[in-house]
């Protein structure tokens, strides 16, 4: 079991190819999730909006934000790149949650979704980078597209790659890290911004002292405090968040 830390990857910086472009929705645990992709890398990822029209309108939203495309809709796992298979794939296994709380395949809990909505590619992933704490994927691996994004955007993102399924960190502590707690508000506009989400995982990020903060995605904290416990992730005082057994 590989985890060691790595640099976030990305991308050949001239290898943007407007043809070569896609996106899919796919099936998770907590719902319908969209992601968008160039060639080389991963360009956007989206947490289930209440619709599937509503998650697909904000993938490509993220993507064309960034990039130019075609964004052809993928119509089964080989239509996908092999970045996008992998993230796909791992953002499944994350969702899932822990084997102690997740079904033995974790697809009893999936809701139904029509074509071309993708069913479980779990089995597909070959990414061997998992959190001994917890037993998930990391994701750090999965190649992102940062172009467009902000530089301090990304170093946001790039201490959030680096918190482990299970862990949280405090805004003031990216704060911290990255020149003091006065920038504790632009970390949360970051994040609240975030277009690889949950690869790039936001929802680790809470307030101080173990309150839940904010939280973007459609069902605001009470999706961000369900997918920390999937997640066996535990709040200040050491106590597991026990909020949807």
């Amino acid at each position: 079991m590989n985890t060691e830390p790595l640099s976030p990857r990305s991308p050949p910086s001239d290898a943007w190819d407007a043809a070569q472009t896609g996106h899919a929705l796919f099936r998770t645990r907590l719902g319908v999730c969209g992601i968008a992709w160039g060639a080389h890398a991963v360009v956007a990822l989206r947490l289930p909006e209440p619709s599937l029209e509503a998650t697909q309108m904000r993938v490509l939203e993220h993507a064309r934000q960034r990039r130019e495309g075609l964004w052809r809709q993928a119509q089964a796992p080989g239509d996908l790149s092999d970045q996008a298979l992998q993230a796909v794939a791992g953002v499944q296994w994350l969702l899932a949650g822990r084997q102690e709380t997740s079904e033995p395949e974790g697809s009893a809990r999936w809701p139904d979704a029509p074509a071309p909505v993708l069913g479980d590619l779990r089995s597909l992933l070959t990414l061997n980078r998992w959190s001994a704490h917890s037993g998930l994927p990391l994701l750090d691996d999965v190649v992102l597209d940062w172009h467009g994004v902000p530089d301090f955007s990304r170093a946001v993102y790039q201490l959030a790659l680096a918190i482990e399924p299970g862990q949280t960190r405090s805004y003031g502590e990216l704060a911290d890290d990255l020149g003091g707690k006065g920038m504790a508000r632009a970390v949360g506009q970051a994040l609240g911004a975030n277009p690889f989400a949950p690869v790039v995982p936001c929802h680790r990020i809470l307030a101080a002292h173990g309150a839940r903060g904010g939280f973007s995605a459609n069902g605001g904290t009470r999706t961000k405090l369900q997918m920390l416990e999937w997640e066996g992730a535990a709040l200040g005082d050491g106590i597991s968040l026990g909020l949807f057994d």
